[in-house]
């Protein structure tokens, strides 16, 4: 058994939605519950006491794992010391070295428009992308994969998608608008180093993405503590980032006049977005009735 305190402290910090049942719930379809049903447990909280139980097999445990009595095979193949073998043999001390070369953010100066909000109403839902949903909290959303936020980026950035890069979020709160579309909570790697992002087998690079963004914006997730500075993170380099643009309301505009069907401008159109003061977007009406695109890229976490 462990307290929520202990918890967070091990993983920077619990979201405010984790004072919530539905937060533990044992569900492929929650994106954190994916941190301990990956390596065999199951949660069973109680938030009267704030504490959690994680459990293999049915059996209480903590989060270290014990000693097995049951000989088990040997595995297939150990991608994590692959990755890293490659990596060292092409000359990085370390993963967290290597994607730090290879990472992109966005200017600060970019970043800075919006205020430290997301751009869109926005949260992540792969089954029912493209459709429209009330919150607990009455505010209604558009549900997407990773579509939105990659192109929120790249409109950001001024650029242009590029070949086996993976958009990614550096703190995953999936079902938290405010999150979701935050600029301060982008970053785009290449695919190959793109799994190393989400923590689950490289803390190490979490931290520092975290960190650096921390650096960067001055922005985390509300209900959290900073980040602190990472061991051996003033030795990281990090890719040159796009250049700052001058005025985003207007840049954004012209892309979303530019794509009226995308699932953003179908967002700001009906529900609004940042720009339009989270009140439906007349500006980008088509005079048609709004059809959410049939395709969809998955692209990041």
């Amino acid at each position: 058994m462990v307290d929520f305190a202990t918890l967070g402290g091990m993983v920077g910090g619990l979201p405010p939605s984790s004072a919530y049942q539905a937060w533990w719930a044992n569900t492929r379809g929650n994106t954190q519950a994916q941190a301990w049903l990956a390596v065999g447990r199951r949660a069973r909280v109680d938030l009267a006491s704030g504490r959690v139980v994680f459990s293999i097999s049915g059996l209480d445990t903590d989060l270290v794992p014990r000693p097995r009595t049951v000989a088990r095979s040997p595995i297939v193949l150990d991608g994590i010391s692959a990755l890293d073998s490659v990596l060292r043999r092409a000359g990085y001390v370390s993963t967290a070295a290597a994607v730090a070369e290879h990472t992109v953010f966005l200017d600060p100066r970019s970043v800075a428009q919006t205020g430290g909000r997301p751009l869109f109403p926005v949260i992540r839902d792969m089954v029912r992308r493209g459709t429209f949903e009330t919150l607990a909290s009455g505010r209604k959303v558009l549900l997407d994969d990773n579509t939105t936020p990659m192109l929120t980026f790249l409109w950001a950035a001024n650029r242009n998608r590029g070949p086996d890069a993976q958009y990614n979020h550096i703190w995953s709160e999936a079902k938290n608008p405010d999150l979701y579309t935050a600029l301060w909570n982008l970053c785009a790697t290449p695919a190959f180093l793109a799994k190393t992002t989400d923590g689950l087998n490289h803390p190490e690079v979490r931290a520092a993405l975290q960190f650096h963004a921390y650096d960067l914006y001055q922005a985390h997730p509300p209900g959290q503590k900073p980040p602190q500075r990472p061991e051996g993170y003033n030795d990281l380099r990090w890719a040159p980032m796009p250049e700052a643009v001058p005025d985003l309301e207007a840049a954004f505009h012209l892309r979303l006049a530019a794509a009226p069907k995308s699932r953003p401008a179908i967002a700001a159109r009906t529900i609004g977005w940042l720009f339009s003061g989270w009140q439906p977007d007349q500006s980008l009406s088509i005079g048609s009735q709004d059809h959410p695109p049939q395709q969809s890229e998955e692209t990041g976490s």
